[in-house]
């Protein structure tokens, strides 16, 4: 049975960033694609909880690859849960980086 999705503001916000950047830079044909496949792919975590990999010095949290975008999440087992934190492109300074 797959696991809830939940959404984070701070995911949220990124991928009305991506899309814009996206719409902006490239096409709006092409942000939307790539919009509908980030939420696409919180999806595959819904069904696969643990496909992600874990982060470093960030117990708990894990991240799947799109692009070159990542995707990060948390896993809840009691709630049943996927929660996806954030979209963040992989040229982003990591260090600035925060998932609250």
């Amino acid at each position: 049975m797959d696991y809830q999705v939940v959404l984070s503001n701070l995911f949220l916000s990124d991928l009305k960033e991506i899309v814009d950047y996206l719409t902006e830079q490239a096409s709006a044909d092409l942000a939307k694609r790539i919009g509908h496949e980030l939420l696409d792919r919180t999806l595959d975590a819904a069904r696969n909880p643990w496909i992600g990999t874990p982060v470093k010095k960030r117990p708990g949290c894990r991240k799947m690859i799109h692009y070159s975008y990542l995707l990060y999440y948390e896993v809840d087992e009691t709630n049943h849960s996927v929660n996806i934190l954030r979209a963040w492109h992989g040229a982003r300074d990591p260090k600035s980086l925060r998932m609250t």
